[in-house]
């Protein structure tokens, strides 16, 4: 059977996502999110966490229990599909670092939205940048295409997260250079990234069980219902 075009389009993009639950609960909680988030860390250990990134970080991760601000349903959107990726939850503080969880941050003409991608990586990755119309501000367009390029990056380098997010930030030509030089190459800003997800990532953990979080974490959470963004066909 052939598809028309916009069939093919749709097929590819179903096709290329992750692979959620059948009927996905329309809401959960604060603390359902923190245990998914706990069991799939691929590094649990906090010993080694960086106390100056967690106190740099810290007012963006007390975001997650206020109940006013939609930080928490952000997480849980992202985080969701990188389970479901088969991707370790370290990779869901990316946005925190790069956007501190807001979709529409933009950087003059540089880098922008959730993931702050830079136009180049987003047109690379399907995102249509230009004529009046930004996919990196899309929340779901973006996070999917993040993905995409997480699970490459991940494969690439050995499902080592730390490198893969250096890698995420540096770019994977620049990181594959850098590794055949000794690690020669990379910038500052490169190099700390990891401690600064390890230390996000921490500092979250650190918070599950204060009594400051137990209340704030019990309450039901609507879950984010975006729009698809689809994928053009190319030529």
């Amino acid at each position: 059977m052939t598809l028309p075009r916009r069939g093919i389009v749709l097929a590819l993009a179903l096709a290329t996502s992750p692979a959620l639950p059948a009927i996905e609960p329309e809401t959960t909680t604060g603390q359902a999110v923190l245990t998914q988030f706990q069991s799939h860390l691929g590094s649990p250990e906090c010993a080694d966490a960086s106390a100056t990134w967690r106190r740099h970080y810290a007012p963006y991760v007390r975001r997650l229990i206020d109940p006013r601000d939609p930080a928490l349903g952000r997480f849980d959107y992202v985080l969701t599909r990188i389970i479901a990726a088969g991707l370790p939850s370290e990779y869901a503080m990316i946005p925190f670092v790069e956007s501190h969880y807001e979709p529409d941050q933009r950087s003059g003409d540089g880098p922008a939205g959730l993931w702050q991608f830079t136009a180049a990586t987003a047109r690379s990755h399907g995102l249509h940048v230009g004529g009046g119309r930004d996919d990196r501000m899309s929340m779901e367009a973006s996070t999917r295409a993040a993905l995409t390029y997480l699970k490459t990056l991940h494969r690439q380098f050995g499902g080592n997260w730390r490198t893969t997010v250096m890698a995420y930030n540096a770019g994977d030509g620049r990181m594959r250079i850098a590794q055949r030089r000794g690690g020669a190459g990379l910038s500052f800003i490169t190099r700390i990234y990891p401690d600064k997800i390890h230390a996000i990532a921490c500092d979250i953990l650190g918070h599950g069980d204060s009594d400051r979080w137990k209340a704030p974490l019990q309450r039901t959470l609507p879950r984010l219902q975006l729009p698809r963004v689809l994928r053009e066909p190319k030529g």
